[in-house]
């Protein structure tokens, strides 16, 4: 019988003001958490830079507070829960300050990450453990993926959950279908781009050959286009001879729905 890990050889930092904004969210009775973390992607979908942020408490904060089926003393905690995710100032390792946009643009997927961490799996009942970061491993070897005679190795899925017989992974995006189009503009980080989508659907694909599998690329952005998003990741993985998609791509939406069952 064949066994599952995850080999991690990297622990990111979670920043305070994602740590307190996902266990506020994660907190929240059921029947609340599920619209309040949908009216949020929608809000931070189209809010990726400070200015934008502003914009939008001038313009449409009461408007997104009024939709939130929660009190007004959580309404408040919420907002300033939100205030300090687009506002507060973070330092890379070397102490010197990052440009806010990349602060928001970074915390975004650490926030989905996070989510999907503490609110999955979708197949609770085939779960026994989880992890973050998660280079998959096979018979306690890290599981080699190829392109053809061109290795893929070395990536990692965000979170992965599993059981004896069961594998559930995910890699999260702020907007999937921005991430995808950063493909078509060149360079080094076109190419990484690419080589993740292949490498989720080849891993999906020898997995299978193990256990029971579900590997996704999810979008906290939920208004994707998604047809558009997974016709072009089959042209893709078709350079690697494969003749259909074995991994699937979805929003935080397709994610918060299958929780609901």
């Amino acid at each position: 019988m064949a066994l599952f890990s995850c080999y991690v050889d990297i622990e990111r930092f979670l920043g305070e003001p994602v740590k307190e904004l996902v266990h506020f969210l994660i907190c929240l009775r059921r029947k609340e958490r599920i619209p309040v973390i949908t009216q949020i992607a929608k809000f931070f979908q189209y809010v990726d830079h400070v200015g934008q942020f502003y914009q939008f408490k001038r313009e449409k904060k009461e408007e997104f507070l009024n939709s939130l089926p929660v009190s007004l003393a959580e309404k408040r905690i919420l907002w300033n829960l939100i205030e300090n995710f687009f506002l507060k100032h973070a330092e890379n390792s070397s102490g010197k300050p990052i440009p806010q946009d990349d602060v928001v643009s970074l915390r975004k997927g650490r926030l989905f990450e996070e989510l999907v961490y503490h609110l999955g799996p979708i197949n609770k009942e085939k779960v026994e453990l989880l992890s973050m970061h998660c280079q998959p491993m096979v018979n306690r070897e890290r599981l080699r993926i190829f392109c053809g005679k061109r290795e893929l190795s070395g990536k990692n899925v965000d979170v992965a959950f599993w059981g004896k017989h069961y594998v559930e992974a995910y890699e999260c995006k702020g907007n999937v279908e921005f991430f995808m189009k950063l493909a078509f503009h060149g360079g080094e980080k076109a190419r990484k781009v690419r080589e993740k989508i292949l490498y989720l659907n080849q891993l999906a694909y020898e997995l299978r050959r193990y256990f029971e599998t579900k590997v996704y690329l999810a979008s906290f952005a939920p208004d994707i286009d998604l047809d558009w998003c997974r016709k072009t990741a089959l042209e893709w993985v078709r350079e690697c001879g494969a003749p259909r998609l074995d991994f699937e791509i979805i929003t935080v939406e397709d994610f918060l729905k299958e929780l609901q069952g």
